[in-house]
């Protein structure tokens, strides 16, 4: 029944059959109104993934005295902070916890959660508050839109990846897109591979050069290049954490979870997360173009251990009795793994200091 509803908001009408974009398949299996996103519990050991902040408080901790110490070095006066998907709201809190001490940073500090999940909302809501009784005043957008005249920190750890894409290869010197059908009367559904004739479509293909398979989002670069104009005009950083790639890896990156494993994105319609690697050379070409500072991008491991999470873990290891010690230890080899998150997770900061 969940399928046939979205597959009816895809094709509109009930109509024989229609070729669908990967893009708008994956708009509608995501944000639609029976949409992944509009269903609960998508984060956690329940849910069909885990982030780094619920992976190690010491993500959260990092990340926090990074903006401290740039806020200090920088700033040192009222700012916006953005974050873009704030999941359970954890990365929020071990922000402002690691930084409670400092208490001309946290009068500074203005909230914004860019979130649509109204699940998710209430999650937030509820942990902050059993964080702090008296919270901060933090306010929810559903998308991210300039409040006041403020410099601003943006965060988004693992929300670029959520964007849809197209996929194009080139075969025999011709470019297609790699497209869905939808037989609606038999609710079939299955790829197909269409020639492109498109001129426009033609003309952006043919910028990139020795590429034969591509995965492009449109959508992901407007919204970035969106938050690039932010800052370029009212100054401060943008800090993105993702999974993704600066050389192209030459195959298609586009993919599902579904119980925390693997599946096929044509199966769960609309009960499953489908994600991309994210493109960082085209999130740095914006960032150049919007006159931004490339701050730092490497791996996420690199990133953390320059920071001192190292360095922080000793510090808890020597309080924390065996219990607590396991899980630190756990979480934070998980986060910087070489073969894991570490390497397979970048990370991105542009800066325009006004």
């Amino acid at each position: 029944m969940h399928k046939n509803k979205i597959l009816q908001e895809l094709v509109k009408k009930k109509v024989k059959s229609k070729i669908i974009s990967i893009e708008k398949f994956t708009e509608v299996c995501l944000y639609g109104k029976f949409g992944y996103y509009n269903n609960s519990n998508v984060i956690g050991k329940k849910g069909d993934f885990i982030t780094s902040p619920e992976i190690s408080q010491l993500f959260g901790d990092i990340i926090g005295l990074f903006i401290l110490y740039h806020w200090k070095i920088k700033l040192k006066k009222k700012f916006n902070f953005y974050e873009l998907g704030p999941g359970k709201g954890t990365l929020l809190i071990d922000l402002l916890n690691i930084t409670k001490k400092f208490n001309d940073f946290q009068k500074s500090i203005n909230i914004y959660l860019v979130e649509k999940n109204i699940k998710l909302i209430e999650d937030q809501k509820s942990n902050i508050l059993s964080f702090n009784s008296k919270p901060k005043k933090i306010s929810w957008l559903k998308n991210f839109s300039k409040k006041n005249q403020y410099p601003s920190i943006i965060f988004a750890n693992e929300f670029f990846d959520c964007f849809p894409v197209r996929q194009f290869f080139k075969k025999n010197q011709i470019w297609y897109e790699k497209m869905i059908e939808i037989k609606y009367n038999e609710s079939l559904i299955k790829f197909k591979d269409i020639i492109i004739n498109d001129k426009k479509t033609l003309k952006q293909l043919n910028q990139y050069k020795n590429s034969e398979i591509l995965e492009i989002s449109n959508s992901r670069d407007k919204y970035f290049d969106k938050i690039c104009k932010h800052i370029s005009k009212l100054g401060g950083m943008i800090i993105v954490i993702d999974y993704g790639y600066r050389s192209r890896p030459g195959y298609f990156t586009l993919q599902s979870v579904y119980n925390n494993k693997r599946s096929n994105v044509l199966d769960n319609i609309g009960k499953q997360d489908i994600t991309s690697l994210v493109d960082f050379n085209k999130l740095i070409d914006l960032g150049k173009k919007n006159n931004l500072k490339i701050e730092h991008f490497s791996s996420q491991r690199e990133f953390l251990l320059n920071n001192g999470i190292k360095e922080r873990e000793n510090k808890i290891l020597k309080v924390a009795n065996n219990k607590q010690r396991i899980m630190v230890q756990k979480g934070v080899k998980r986060i910087i793994d070489k073969k894991d998150m570490g390497n397979l997770f970048k990370v991105l900061v542009l800066s325009k200091w006004n």
